[in-house]
């Protein structure tokens, strides 16, 4: 049965420049609670504070069980990591390696998102995609403003398909390769995952930090779960929160997901949600925790 002292929700922004100084829609919020007391809310402005500040909180909380929910997707869909020419295993911590080579994202929100997005389409080698959108005007010989192509796209290494598995069950979830307009996630992902990789490697939280699903079980099903400190794709447009006149959406999306957890936890559900939600298909198992991971709750 899992169970965790102190959970924490992060809703994610992949901004080029500091959010206004008027805590605002659209930027970057954090709730976050202990397993049965009051939640409370933060707003920054810059990724960089945002995870000076989550580096902070999580080493003072050592010796507590934590679970830190980020609103962006841990994963690509399979194939990715082959399509790249990695060569590291598993495949999902290659990307993750590779990632954190090649993105800049400076203190004041400034980052390299659009050119990664290229980068990564040259080295996949396929005749268009699978990475898209840019502003209108910036695009180039390896990244389109526009989706002009069909998924699955072929590679040298084979076939990309546009969702992960979990995506397919629903299909609210934007796919990872868009990188901008509404309801993208792309960029997120490209500049979150760094962000998560470098706290899961941080000289004082590498050792009881674990990334769900793929660090909790491996393939074979026995994988560890000694870690203190869970680090979660989620997704908070599943809960359905009360629409108010003046609040902020963001703000309020990330409440309810630490309020569903502590809910969840008091009566017994947070396994349930942790717990191989994707079944026992061995297949599909080994898909998730190798290449593409899952969202908290679905």
């Amino acid at each position: 049965m899992f169970s965790f002292d102190h959970f924490i929700a992060v809703d994610w922004s992949a901004r080029n420049k500091p959010s206004p100084a008027k805590p605002s829609k659209d930027a970057i919020w954090i709730a976050e609670a202990t397993a049965t007391g009051r939640i409370r809310t933060t707003y920054f402005r810059t990724r960089q504070a945002c995870h000076e500040y989550l580096a902070g909180r999580l080493i003072r909380l050592r010796g507590k069980r934590v679970l830190v929910g980020w609103d962006f997707a841990f994963g690509y869909p399979k194939g990715t990591a082959k399509a790249l020419r990695l060569n590291g295993k598993p495949a999902w911590r290659a990307i993750w390696d590779y990632l954190s080579e090649i993105v800049e994202d400076d203190a004041k929100n400034k980052s390299n998102r659009f050119q990664v997005g290229a980068r990564l389409n040259e080295r996949i080698t396929s005749p268009s995609g699978p990475f898209w959108g840019i502003p209108v005007g910036q695009s180039g010989i390896f990244l389109g403003s526009k989706r002009d192509f069909e998924y699955p796209i072929p590679t040298k290494k084979g076939f990309l398909n546009e969702r992960r598995y979990v995506e397919t069950l629903n299909l609210r979830l934007q796919p990872v390769w868009k990188l901008a307009y509404a309801g993208s996630v792309g960029s997120q992902a490209l500049l979150g995952i760094p962000r998560v990789r470098a706290l899961r490697e941080h000289e004082r939280l590498r050792d009881i930090s674990r990334v769900w699903p793929f660090e909790i079980e491996d393939a074979s099903g026995d994988g560890s779960r000694e870690g203190a400190i869970w680090h979660a794709e989620i997704y908070p447009s599943l809960l359905s929160v009360p629409q108010r006149k003046g609040q902020i959406l963001d703000r309020e999306q990330v409440k309810a997901c630490v309020r569903w957890w502590q809910e969840e936890q008091r009566t017994g559900g947070l396994t349930d949600l942790l717990e191989r939600p994707w079944g026992h298909n061995p297949k599909i198992h080994k898909r998730v925790v190798n290449h593409e991971g899952w969202v908290v709750g679905l």
